[in-house]
């Protein structure tokens, strides 16, 4: 029998390896999204298409849904360690096409490929999370991957910035393949060669998925609809097939949704509405903020995405700093961190046009720290809310719901931006306009949000299994 010591030396070690899968893992789609932003405004200097510039960013977020509900699904059929090389490889084929791009619109299709490997990355490592460590673990490890973010966000504005800067955005693209591959290589060295098969092989249940899909792009198409009756088809549209998907799921076998997703009632309701306020909020800042300080304020390209990347910086910071806070206090951070993105979003509002830079940069900060104070605690209320038979699909679903919120946050940031003008003339005046449009509309849902979490208690594995008895 092995003596403790060595039993606990050999624990570590298997989590040391399994952090390093899910750092990896996390890096690849982290700085594919950093680089993405800071290189677009110069990707539509050379080759035109800015009607279409907030579609590169909504492709990206719609088929990330697809790829990250559809993870769970994968890693049941595959394996992790297969499932994480298949996304890599989809990921390196969406992004040599952006690379290769001789307009918009190819620049647009290859960011959906992109969104089908990204989200599947995404998705698999949060289902590592829940799959590889304990529970005691699983908000240091929910922080860790805010703190790969952050890593993210230090080097992919630089790198997609300085090439962005010398007229080589296209080399930007191409530099990511390597980074892409190392996920695959790592995992396939480390993780197992796949777990045992519990019954039938599951199917991907791509009927809802693409509804979902379709409701998404239907609010994206009214900023390019040409007439009101077109504008109120497409919102029906959505709304219909956002219903349809709701009703389907409520029967089907195989579930896109945990149970309780959509009760407020439940902790697990609770938490997924904030993560989709929140999310959504956010998302005006990572599609136009790049371009808006270049337009308004004549910030180089090399700059111009760190303003994003403040974001996420701030978010990592927090994340670390408030991982290991005590149970009472965690209360007091699901309503601070919402209040937070809301008056960091109002300050944008008033600064974005007359400036100065360091105050947007600051108001920037603001709100990825709120994101990054409650973000990580409100996922872990859903691994531990997940009921019986659910805990694959809660976890998938938290990667899964932000980038539902996220192509919704793009969708509606396309529409306000085309009402404004931006989409037709980049000028300072219409800079301005969008940008105060945008961020003063979107603090609203972040207050929903610390509305919600009022009602919000920490909640443990142990805990829920003991009030479903």
């Amino acid at each position: 029998m092995a003596p403790s010591g060595s039993r606990r030396n050999d624990l570590q070690g298997r989590h040391t390896l399994s952090t390093l899968v899910v750092v990896v893992g996390i890096l690849a789609p982290a700085v594919n999204t950093f680089i993405t932003a800071t290189v677009l405004p110069s990707v539509v200097k050379e080759i035109g298409g800015l009607p279409l510039y907030a579609w590169a960013t909504t492709a990206y977020a719609v088929a990330s849904i697809v790829g990250s509900a559809a993870s769970s699904v994968a890693m049941r059929r595959l394996g992790t360690r297969i499932a994480l090389v298949a996304a890599c490889a989809i990921l390196v084929a969406g992004t040599a096409a952006c690379g290769g791009a001789p307009s918009m619109g190819i620049v647009v299709t290859g960011r959906a490929v992109q969104g089908i490997g990204g989200g599947m990355m995404i998705g698999i490592v949060h289902g590592m999370i829940r799959e590889l460590f304990p529970e005691p673990l699983w908000p240091r490890l929910l922080a860790t991957v805010s703190a790969a973010w952050g890593v993210a966000a230090l080097s992919g504005p630089f790198a997609g910035g300085l090439l962005a800067q010398i007229g080589m955005w296209r080399t930007a693209f191409w530099a990511m393949v390597p980074l892409i591959a190392t996920p695959a290589v790592t995992a396939w060295s480390i993780l197992p060669r796949r777990p045992a098969r519990v019954g039938r092989p599951e199917r991907v249940p791509f009927g809802r998925l693409l509804l979902i899909c379709a409701a998404v792009l239907c609010i994206a198409s009214v900023a390019n609809a040409t007439s009101d009756t077109l504008r109120a088809t497409l919102v029906g549209g959505a709304a219909a097939a956002i219903g349809l998907v709701i009703r389907l799921d409520a029967r089907a076998k195989i579930r896109l949704f945990p149970s309780e997703m959509l009760s407020l009632r439940r902790p697990m309701g609770k938490a997924f509405a904030m993560i989709f306020l929140i999310a959504m909020a956010a998302s005006p800042t990572g599609i136009f903020m790049p371009l808006l300080v270049q337009i308004l304020h004549g910030v180089p390209p090399a700059v111009a995405g760190y303003f994003y990347a403040a974001q996420s910086l701030a978010w990592t910071t927090a994340a670390l700093v408030t991982a290991r806070l005590a149970a009472h206090h965690v209360r007091a951070a699901f309503v601070t961190g919402p209040l937070m993105v809301s008056a960091g979003l109002a300050g944008l509002f008033l600064t974005i046009g007359p400036g100065p830079v360091l105050a947007i940069a600051a108001c920037i900060a603001v709100v990825g720290a709120g994101i990054g104070t409650c973000w990580a605690h409100i996922g872990n209320v859903v691994l531990a809310s997940a009921r019986k038979e659910e805990e694959a699909v809660s976890a998938a679903m938290i990667p899964s719901a932000q980038l539902f919120a996220m192509a919704f946050g793009a969708a509606i940031s396309g529409i306000i931006a085309s009402a404004a003008g931006l989409s037709h003339s980049a000028t300072p005046p219409v800079a301005a306009l969008t940008g105060a449009t945008l961020f003063g509309g979107f603090a609203l849902a972040p207050l929903a949000a610390a509305i919600i979490a009022v009602g919000l208690h920490p909640t443990t594995r142990v805990g829920r299994e003991v009030a479903q008895r």
